[in-house]
């Protein structure tokens, strides 16, 4: 008897689990359509988004739309028949792509004009169809590193393409095949055509990115980021190489390098660590030191790059002394100094929306007494980005405050301040006019406009000095800001200084050209004819 009650009782429980679950897969409302979802096959006729505009409406990306034949599964004879008629009307063979499961194949080798009879006769043909094929195509490759690249799904990869993506996503549409298990049609073709995405005007200048390459096409590789410091309105984010020019082992052409190009910020920091000294009471306006070209310090001699005899303030911005900053750093002491450096918030932190930046870097700590003597002078275990230098340029021209850098009006405004004494950001500003007047970057002063900058040369332990130079302009009320860095291209007022000028010049649209370009040419012949002169000059340069 106990034999037999096990196999009882699983005789009675077994029926009833069946039938439960028979009936609860039936009446599931989860599972409705799921047979017929089973069955319906989706062919999608491409991907589109919007376009990005420049800030006069003139597109950078625009969607390229080609052509196809495709073939739907129906009966053999009749897609046979098709075949055939086509091979006829073209006078050619061609290749067929199958895909069966999914209910239609692609045919492969045709001509525009062979897929345009093929659209003119389509009457002709039961099993075929012409559906469109959408690219996004880059109109501006100078713009590649800034506007970015969708994938073939319709999604924003990197660049501004990835920052709007949810803006300007869209998709064409798709044609609704419903087949049977082998994939052969049962049913009309339903085409589905969706709304096309809107286009999005950035802020970002054509004539700046085409003026930038321009002027960069000596040099192998470099970076400018310029942008207004009152609205954060951007205007250029220039990177070289691109993946369109011919690179060389360790170019790197991917890699957008005015926001993710990391670089010691050399003389360029040195208005900075100036307005923290004269914030934090370490100097005064009246402080100086002798300049002898050299300061010794413990075992070690810290050299200046040339003899400025006594200097004070002005003159150490104007003519970048380096024992000056020595000196500053030496009073303000490590622990002071990385204190007051990491409190202006502008270090470990990203300052566009832009996904492939990154921060700029600076020591939580200094080693050695020695190290802050470096730190002062932009040297040792400090990274920046030229987006970076350029937001520094524009805190310190307008003041103490600058918008971060947007793209376009759906970017919200993002304020960064620095609290100093007013009269300590405008010693450091005239340090900054001196530069360009009569210092170390006076050969791009602009005849009859001011600007004021700051020169760079940043040491390399892999090659020649990298250029930099950082500049706002005008000097009364700056409205523009931008930093250019030019690698392996020594002394920042030789290579650096004279790009940013001229992209000054060209952008406040002024007559006069920087000086140093002048020294590439003769002088015009008379006045009436200057800037005709100029004109057909830089149109010879390519810039």
């Amino acid at each position: 008897m106990k034999r037999l009650f096990l196999p009882l009782i699983l005789s009675l429980i077994t029926p009833i689990i069946i039938g439960a679950t028979y009936f609860r897969r039936v009446f599931d409302n989860a599972l409705k359509g799921k047979d017929i979802k089973n069955y319906t096959r989706r062919l999608p006729l491409g991907f589109v988004r919007g376009a990005l505009l420049d800030r006069k409406g003139r597109p950078m990306t625009s969607p390229e739309i080609s052509w196809k034949v495709i073939q739907f599964n129906l009966r053999k004879e009749t897609e046979r028949r098709d075949l055939e008629a086509l091979r006829a009307l073209l006078g050619k063979d061609f290749k067929v792509r199958r895909y069966r499961y999914l209910g239609y194949s692609d045919i492969l080798g045709l001509s525009d004009s062979e897929i345009y009879d093929v659209m003119r006769l389509k009457a002709r043909f039961r099993s075929l169809e012409v559906v469109p094929k959408v690219r996004h195509k880059l109109l501006c490759k100078e713009c590649f590193h800034t506007v970015g690249r969708a994938t073939a799904d319709g999604e924003g990869m990197f660049g501004l393409e990835k920052v709007y993506n949810d803006y300007l996503k869209g998709e064409l549409g798709h044609v609704l095949l419903s087949v049977d298990a082998y994939g052969n049609l049962i049913d009309e073709p339903k085409v589905l055509i969706y709304t096309n995405p809107r286009d999005l005007r950035t802020y970002l200048d054509l004539d700046l990115y085409r003026l930038a390459d321009s002027l960069m096409k000596p040099y192998r590789r470099g970076a400018i980021f310029a942008f207004n410091p009152k609205t954060g309105e951007t205007y250029l984010v220039y990177s070289k190489p691109g993946p369109y020019d011919s690179t060389g082992a360790g170019d790197a052409p991917l890699l957008n390098r005015a926001v993710a190009g990391l670089y010691p910020p050399g003389s360029t920091f040195k208005p900075l660590v100036a307005l923290l000294a004269l914030k934090y009471g370490v100097i005064d306006t009246t402080f100086g030191v002798g300049c002898r070209g050299a300061i010794r310090f413990g075992r070690r001699t810290f050299r200046c790059w040339s003899v400025h005899g006594y200097t004070r303030l002005e003159k150490a911005i104007a003519q970048s002394c380096n024992v000056f900053f020595y000196n500053v750093g030496s009073r303000f002491g490590p622990k002071r100094f990385v204190e007051a450096v990491h409190s202006t918030g502008l270090f470990g932190r990203r300052l566009t929306l832009l996904p492939e930046e990154v921060p700029s870097r600076f020591p939580k700590r200094a080693r050695y007494y020695g190290s802050v003597l470096n730190y002062a002078i932009g040297q040792g275990e400090i990274l920046v980005t030229p987006a970076f230098l350029a937001v520094e340029a524009g805190l310190i021209g307008n003041g103490g405050w600058v918008v971060l850098p947007r793209f376009s009006s759906l970017d919200r405004p993002e304020t960064l301040r620095i609290e100093a004494p007013e009269w300590a950001y405008r010693k450091v500003r005239e340090g900054m006019l001196g530069v360009v007047e009569y210092g170390t970057a006076s050969l791009s002063r602009i005849p009859g406009f001011q600007f004021g900058g700051k020169t760079g040369t940043a040491q390399n332990p892999h090659g020649e000095d990298h250029s930099l130079f950082i500049a706002f302009a005008p000097y009364d009320s700056p409205t523009f800001a931008i930093a250019v860095v030019v690698e392996n291209a020594g002394h920042g007022g030789s290579a650096a200084a004279p790009i940013a000028s001229m992209i000054i010049s060209r952008w406040f649209g002024l007559g006069e050209v920087p000086l140093y370009y002048r020294w590439l040419a003769p002088q015009p012949p008379s006045t009436d004819s200057s800037e005709s002169f100029w004109d057909d000059f830089f149109e010879e340069l390519d810039l």
